[in-house]
């Protein structure tokens, strides 16, 4: 569970104060697909930058499976994201002469697993998301959607129970984007993820259970739902 206490978020420009989160609040619960949506420059992204600790709060605090992660250290923080959350950029970044599968193994890798340990959990992985078959075969040679889905098995690979993705069908066709999103929605539903996505297209609102708007740095509104079945 991830709760956001009357967070704001201040950033210096020139010598004034940009008040870019104006006391936020909101609770996101255990196996949530949560979106929150708004326009450009309303503060989404900072919010969830604060929510999983790339950013620090000016005041309130955020608090992670109860773990206050307002009054952490940097490194602190960022052990707790290894841990706990899997994010997922918009454009996925490879190493280009790398195969999908050591791609997907390369986080446990640097996290000085076992070799052989490290490619079965990335290969099982690869099954999750539809993948194994193209396992040997280099990102690059891989449609858009299919990139994206080997970039939740690399976020997904060191099993953390939040997924985090910011416009993650942005850079999609319809048809790809619609993969990615049943996808999403099935690590959600079977395999019990918690969702926290940003978008920008109203169009996914019906799917998410808590849908959070934000403008100027305020939430708007929140609705919670049962999110609809793609």
């Amino acid at each position: 569970m991830i709760v956001a206490k009357d967070v704001k978020k201040d950033f210096i420009i020139g010598k004034e104060p940009y008040h870019v989160l104006r006391g936020l609040s909101a609770t996101i619960y255990e196996a949530e697909f949560a979106i929150i949506y708004g326009p450009s420059g309303s503060g989404k992204s900072t919010f969830l930058n604060t929510l999983i600790g790339l950013e620090t709060p000016s005041s309130g605090q955020v608090t992670v499976d109860g773990i206050n992660i307002s009054v952490m250290n940097e490194d602190q923080r960022s052990d707790l994201r290894a841990k706990r959350f899997g994010v997922v950029s918009q454009q996925p970044i490879w190493v280009k002469a790398l195969t999908v599968l050591e791609n997907v193994a390369m986080p446990l890798l640097i996290a000085n697993i076992r070799e052989k340990a490290a490619y079965e959990k990335a290969a099982e992985t690869l099954k999750t998301v539809g993948l194994f078959d193209w396992a040997k075969h280099k990102p690059t040679e891989l449609s858009g959607g299919q990139q994206q889905r080997v970039n939740f098995a690399r976020s997904l690979v060191n099993d953390p129970h939040i997924l985090v993705l910011d416009e993650p069908t942005g850079n999609l066709d319809s048809t790809s984007a619609l993969q990615v999103l049943k996808l999403l929605q099935e690590l959600n539903r079977q395999h019990k993820r918690t969702i926290l996505m940003i978008t920008h297209n109203l169009e996914y609102l019906p799917l998410g259970d808590r849908l959070i708007e934000i403008r100027d740095g305020l939430i708007q509104k929140q609705v919670e739902q049962k999110g609809m079945a793609i």
